[in-house]
C-alpha cells in the first residue's frame, strides 16, 4: 500500500470530529506537486470546514483507484485527485457510483478532465478555491475494455478483456518490450489476475493496467490509431519541458500513420429508430480471402445497417477513431463541440485524410482556434470527420492498433468496447 501522510493544523477540540473529512490522492512525481501546493490545498480545505486532509500518494502500481477506495472506507466526504489525467481517471474509478464528492487539482500536462469541466488549469490558487467552495454535480464516466490479441490470431474476439499486446504499433513501428500474448476469451475474461505487469513500450511509456476489474476508466477520450500513435511517440522528458507542445511535435512525425479498416457498432444513438431502412453491410472477408474494399470515409458514405438490439453498424476507413466524453483539448481546440461530460452520451469521431499533407491541412483548418471545430462534408473534403453519438460503442479492427485512454497507452488490439456510466461521479466545479 502507498504511504499515507497527514498535514494541517491540530484539531479544535471536540468540534474537529464533527467536520467532514477530506482526502487528497496525490501523484508525487508531478513537478507541480510541491510543498507549497500541498500547503495551499490543505489551508483552503480547512478554511472551508473540512477535517484533515489525509494525504494518499500514488505509485506506478497503484495510480489512484485503491487510494480512492481507502478514502471511501475512511468516511471521507470529499476526495481530491491531485495529478494528471491518469490520476484523475484512476480516482474516478474508485469513486464511481458512490455519494462522495470528487475534486480535481490539475497538476498534469493536458489536464483534459479539468479543461472539460471548466476548471482552472494554470492558476492553482483558483483551482484550490473551487475545491473549497465549488458545488458538486453529476458527471458521466466511460469504461473501456479491449480484446486480448494473439500474434497469430485474426479474429477480434469478445467485447471485453484485458489487452496483452503485440509487437506492432498503429504507425507500423516496432514496439520493444511488448508483453506476452494471451489466448482467446479465457485469458481475456480472467480479470485483473491475468493482467501483465506494465512493460516499457517506447520513450519510457508503459502499458496502462486496467483501472478496475478488466476495464479502464475514461474521463474524456479513448483514441484508436493516429491519436494513440502520437501518445506513444511523445517523449515524457520533452513533455515535462515543453508541455502540450510535445504532443504537437509527435503528431508531425506521425502524419503517415496507416488508415484503419474497422466496423463501428453503437447503441443509444439519438433518433436511432430512423436508421431502420439503412442498407445492409456486406460480411467481412475471411483471412486469405478477398481483401476488404475501402468503403469508409475515403470513398463515399459508410455502409450502414441496423442489427439486433437497435445498434447502428458501420464499416469505415479512418486514420483515427475517437470515442469521447468531452471535446476540449489544450491550445483552445474544441474538437467535438457537442460533447459534454453530463449529457449521458459518448461522441464518436472517425477521422480520415487523403491527398497527403493537403488532407491534414484541410483537417487543421476545420479544427484550429479561435472557433470550435466546424466540419466540412466528409464526401467532399480531403480532411474528413464522421460524427456519431451513443452510449455503448464496439469497434472491430481488421488489424491490431494502439489505443490510448486519457493519455495512457494500451497495447495493440483488434477489439475495443466503450460503455458510459451516466451520472457515475459527483465532481466539484465553479
Amino acid at each position: 500500500m502507498t504511504a499515507t501522510r497527514r498535514t494541517g493544523r491540530a484539531g479544535h477540540g471536540g468540534s474537529e470530529t464533527n467536520r467532514p473529512l477530506a482526502c487528497v490522492v496525490i501523484n508525487p512525481s508531478k513537478r507541480k506537486a510541491t510543498r507549497a501546493v500541498s500547503d495551499l490545498l490543505a489551508r483552503r480545505l480547512r478554511e472551508a470546514g473540512f477535517r484533515g486532509p489525509i494525504w494518499l500518494e500514488t505509485s506506478g502500481s497503484e495510480p489512484g483507484a485503491t487510494q480512492a477506495r481507502l478514502a471511501v472506507a475512511s468516511g471521507a466526504r470529499l476526495v481530491v485527485a491531485a495529478g494528471g489525467d491518469g490520476t484523475v481517471r484512476s480516482v474516478a474509478a474508485g469513486l464511481a457510483s458512490t455519494s462522495l464528492e470528487m475534486g480535481i487539482m490539475p497538476l498534469g500536462t493536458a489536464n483534459l478532465a479539468a479543461r472539460n469541466l471548466g476548471l482552472p488549469t494554470t492558476d492553482l490558487a483558483q483551482a484550490a478555491e473551487v475545491l473549497a467552495s465549488g458545488s458538486a454535480g453529476p458527471y458521466d464516466l466511460a469504461w473501456v475494455s479491449t480484446d486480448a490479441h494473439s500474434e497469430t490470431g485474426t479474429e477480434a474476439g469478445a467485447e471485453t478483456g484485458t489487452a496483452t499486446g503485440t509487437e506492432t504499433s498503429a504507425g507500423g513501428s516496432s514496439l520493444p518490450g511488448a508483453p506476452g500474448t494471451a489466448s482467446g476469451r479465457a485469458a481475456a475474461s480472467a480479470g485483473p489476475a491475468a493482467s501483465p505487469a506494465p512493460a516499457t513500450v517506447a520513450n519510457g511509456i508503459s502499458w496502462a493496467r486496467p483501472t478496475l476489474g478488466h476495464e479502464h476508466a475514461c474521463m474524456v477520450v479513448a483514441g484508436i490509431g493516429f491519436d494513440a500513435g502520437l501518445v506513444a511517440a511523445t517523449h515524457p522528458g520533452l513533455k515535462a519541458r515543453i508541455g502540450w507542445g510535445a504532443y504537437a511535435l509527435a503528431a508531425m512525425s506521425n502524419l503517415r500513420s496507416p488508415r484503419m479498416d474497422l466496423v463501428l457498432s453503437l447503441a443509444g444513438e439519438p433518433g436511432s429508430a430512423s436508421d431502420a431502412a439503412a442498407p445492409s453491410v456486406p460480411p467481412r472477408p475471411t483471412p486469405g480471402g478477398e481483401a476488404p474494399s475501402d468503403t469508409g470515409l475515403g470513398s463515399g458514405p459508410p455502409r450502414t445497417a441496423p442489427s439486433r438490439g437497435g445498434r447502428r453498424v458501420e464499416r469505415l476507413t479512418a486514420r483515427s477513431l475517437l470515442v469521447a466524453n468531452g471535446g476540449r483539448l489544450p491550445a483552445g481546440i474544441t474538437l467535438l463541440p457537442r460533447a459534454r461530460l453530463d449529457d449521458g452520451l459518448l461522441d464518436i469521431a472517425a477521422i480520415d485524410t487523403v491527398a497527403g499533407l493537403v488532407g491534414w491541412g484541410s483537417l487543421a483548418r476545420q479544427v484550429l482556434p479561435p472557433y470550435a471545430a466546424a466540419y466540412a462534408d466528409p464526401e467532399r473534403a480531403t480532411g474528413r470527420v464522421l460524427l456519431r453519438q451513443g452510449n455503448d460503442v464496439t469497434v472491430r479492427l481488421a488489424a491490431p492498433a494502439l489505443v490510448e485512454v486519457d493519455g495512457d497507452l494500451l497495447p495493440p488490439t483488434q477489439g475495443v468496447h466503450v460503455r458510459l456510466e451516466a451520472g457515475a461521479l459527483r465532481i466539484r466545479r465553479p
